[in-house]
Protein backbone atom coordinates (compact mmCIF):
# COMPACT_ATOMS: atom_id res chain seq x y z
CA UNK A 1 0.00 0.00 0.00
CA UNK A 2 1.48 3.42 -0.81
CA UNK A 3 1.68 6.38 1.60
CA UNK A 4 1.99 9.04 -1.32
CA UNK A 5 -1.27 10.68 -0.19
CA UNK A 6 -0.85 10.30 3.55
CA UNK A 7 -0.29 13.49 5.19
CA UNK A 8 1.27 13.74 8.51
CA UNK A 9 -1.56 17.10 9.89
CA UNK A 10 -4.41 14.89 8.93
CA UNK A 11 -3.56 12.27 11.48
CA UNK A 12 -3.85 14.12 15.39
CA UNK A 13 -3.62 12.92 19.05
CA UNK A 14 -6.70 13.58 20.65
CA UNK A 15 -5.92 14.85 23.75
CA UNK A 16 -7.29 12.55 27.35
CA UNK A 17 -10.32 14.99 28.13
CA UNK A 18 -11.59 14.05 24.73
CA UNK A 19 -10.73 10.58 24.95
CA UNK A 20 -12.95 9.63 27.82
CA UNK A 21 -16.24 12.02 26.12
CA UNK A 22 -15.43 9.13 23.01
CA UNK A 23 -14.67 6.29 25.31
CA UNK A 24 -18.29 7.29 26.92
CA UNK A 25 -20.17 7.55 23.14
CA UNK A 26 -19.77 3.59 22.28
CA UNK A 27 -21.10 0.93 24.36
CA UNK A 28 -18.76 -1.83 22.56
CA UNK A 29 -14.95 -2.04 22.99
CA UNK A 30 -12.01 -4.82 22.73
CA UNK A 31 -10.43 -5.66 26.04
CA UNK A 32 -7.24 -6.90 25.16
CA UNK A 33 -5.25 -9.58 27.79
CA UNK A 34 -2.78 -12.08 27.87
CA UNK A 35 -3.34 -16.45 28.31
CA UNK A 36 -0.16 -18.41 28.21
CA UNK A 37 1.69 -15.67 26.83
CA UNK A 38 -0.70 -15.75 23.51
CA UNK A 39 -2.90 -12.33 22.78
CA UNK A 40 -6.29 -12.39 23.22
CA UNK A 41 -9.09 -9.75 22.24
CA UNK A 42 -12.26 -9.69 22.58
CA UNK A 43 -15.87 -7.41 22.55
CA UNK A 44 -17.49 -6.19 25.74
CA UNK A 45 -20.15 -3.92 26.53
CA UNK A 46 -18.63 -1.59 28.79
CA UNK A 47 -19.09 2.08 30.56
CA UNK A 48 -16.84 4.67 31.76
CA UNK A 49 -16.87 5.50 35.63
CA UNK A 50 -14.58 8.51 36.55
CA UNK A 51 -11.65 7.11 35.02
CA UNK A 52 -12.43 3.34 34.66
CA UNK A 53 -13.56 1.38 32.36
CA UNK A 54 -16.29 -1.22 33.64
CA UNK A 55 -17.46 -4.21 32.18
CA UNK A 56 -18.81 -7.47 33.35
CA UNK A 57 -18.62 -11.10 32.21
CA UNK A 58 -18.74 -14.59 33.60
CA UNK A 59 -16.30 -15.68 35.95
CA UNK A 60 -16.20 -18.96 34.19
CA UNK A 61 -15.03 -17.73 30.68
CA UNK A 62 -11.39 -17.08 29.66
CA UNK A 63 -11.82 -13.28 30.33
CA UNK A 64 -13.13 -13.75 33.39
CA UNK A 65 -10.50 -15.68 34.56
CA UNK A 66 -7.64 -14.10 33.33
CA UNK A 67 -8.04 -9.99 34.56
CA UNK A 68 -6.35 -10.29 37.81
CA UNK A 69 -2.99 -11.10 36.09
CA UNK A 70 -0.78 -8.92 34.34
CA UNK A 71 -1.59 -5.36 32.38
CA UNK A 72 -4.57 -5.27 29.99
CA UNK A 73 -5.63 -2.51 26.92
CA UNK A 74 -8.77 -1.48 26.01
CA UNK A 75 -10.15 -0.13 22.92
CA UNK A 76 -12.66 2.20 21.48
CA UNK A 77 -12.99 3.52 18.07
CA UNK A 78 -15.24 4.84 14.99
CA UNK A 79 -13.97 4.68 11.34
CA UNK A 80 -16.00 6.26 7.76
CA UNK A 81 -14.70 3.92 5.15
CA UNK A 82 -15.94 6.65 3.04
CA UNK A 83 -14.29 9.62 4.05
CA UNK A 84 -11.44 7.70 5.40
CA UNK A 85 -11.75 9.28 8.85
CA UNK A 86 -12.42 8.23 12.21
CA UNK A 87 -10.52 7.75 15.64
CA UNK A 88 -9.48 5.71 18.04
CA UNK A 89 -8.84 5.96 21.97
CA UNK A 90 -6.48 2.91 23.75
CA UNK A 91 -6.67 2.91 27.60
CA UNK A 92 -3.97 0.67 29.01
CA UNK A 93 -3.58 -0.64 32.54
CA UNK A 94 -4.74 -3.05 34.94
CA UNK A 95 -7.93 -4.80 35.91
CA UNK A 96 -9.22 -5.73 38.99
CA UNK A 97 -12.52 -7.41 39.92
CA UNK A 98 -15.05 -5.02 41.39
CA UNK A 99 -17.09 -5.19 44.11
CA UNK A 100 -20.60 -6.58 42.38
CA UNK A 101 -23.21 -4.57 45.06
CA UNK A 102 -20.55 -1.04 44.05
CA UNK A 103 -22.92 0.01 42.07
CA UNK A 104 -26.47 -1.15 41.24
CA UNK A 105 -27.06 -3.67 38.31
CA UNK A 106 -28.97 -0.78 36.30
CA UNK A 107 -25.92 1.37 36.24
CA UNK A 108 -23.59 -1.67 34.70
CA UNK A 109 -22.93 -2.26 31.02
CA UNK A 110 -25.42 -4.84 29.87
CA UNK A 111 -24.44 -7.21 27.90
CA UNK A 112 -25.46 -7.55 24.19
CA UNK A 113 -24.23 -11.76 24.93
CA UNK A 114 -26.67 -14.02 26.64
CA UNK A 115 -26.25 -15.40 29.70
CA UNK A 116 -24.96 -14.81 33.20
CA UNK A 117 -22.07 -12.32 33.64
CA UNK A 118 -22.16 -11.24 37.07
CA UNK A 119 -17.94 -10.77 37.32
CA UNK A 120 -17.58 -6.92 37.32
CA UNK A 121 -14.31 -6.38 35.89
CA UNK A 122 -12.77 -2.79 36.58
CA UNK A 123 -9.71 -1.15 34.45
CA UNK A 124 -8.04 1.39 36.16
CA UNK A 125 -5.98 3.06 33.20
CA UNK A 126 -1.96 3.52 33.33
CA UNK A 127 -2.18 5.75 30.18
CA UNK A 128 -4.90 7.46 28.09
CA UNK A 129 -4.07 7.72 24.25
CA UNK A 130 -6.33 8.91 21.34
CA UNK A 131 -5.64 9.85 17.41
CA UNK A 132 -7.99 11.05 14.90
CA UNK A 133 -7.69 10.87 11.12
CA UNK A 134 -9.16 13.54 9.25
CA UNK A 135 -10.37 12.76 6.04
CA UNK A 136 -9.06 14.28 2.59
Amino acid sequence: MSLDHWIPSHLTEISAAECYELLGLRSVGRVAFVVDGVPNVVPVNHAVDGDDIVFCTSPHSVLGRSMSRGPVAFQVDDFDEVSRSGWSVLVQGAAAYDDPEAAPSRERPRSWAEGVRGLVVRIRPHQVTGRRLIGV
